[in-house]
């Protein structure tokens, strides 16, 4: 049975590796910020109680910023872009996106240059809500 044609929503399989390698890289890193905020939120909420202190909620803050930062699950697309991080904050997602779009321009050459990201990966802004109002 002949195998069915790749729809025009399918993405390229080297656009699935990289998207997959990415996403590796940031289970890491949130394995590696849970590892870290364990000890930390535990040693904060004592001192909270100790000491009447707010430092328990200074670590969550921590952790929420690192987490959109982080962005897991921004390979999604526009349906992740709503929980995004921040304007004033750059997304890993951004960063690695940048890289690879090195690395691919290096071993690929010319080449690469034809083929333009979308809008929504260029602009931090093309991501904001609408709704959200443009003051900042």
């Amino acid at each position: 049975m002949p195998e069915p044609a790749a729809s025009p929503d399918t993405p390229s399989r080297s656009k699935i590796i990289r998207d997959a390698v990415i996403f590796q890289a940031k289970l890491w890193l949130e394995g590696f910020k849970d590892v870290l905020l364990v000890p930390l939120s535990f040693g904060a909420a004592v001192l909270d109680f100790v000491f009447g202190s707010s430092m328990l909620y200074a670590v969550m803050k921590l952790g929420d910023r690192f987490e959109q930062w982080v962005h897991l699950y921004g390979a999604l697309g526009g349906e992740a872009a709503n929980e995004g991080p921040g304007e004033d904050l750059r997304s890993l997602d951004h960063l690695l996106n940048e890289a690879a779009d090195g690395i691919e321009d290096q071993a690929l050459g010319p080449k690469a240059a034809t083929d333009p990201r979308p809008a929504s990966d260029d602009s931090p802004t093309a991501a904001r809500d609408p709704g959200s109002g443009s003051g900042g």
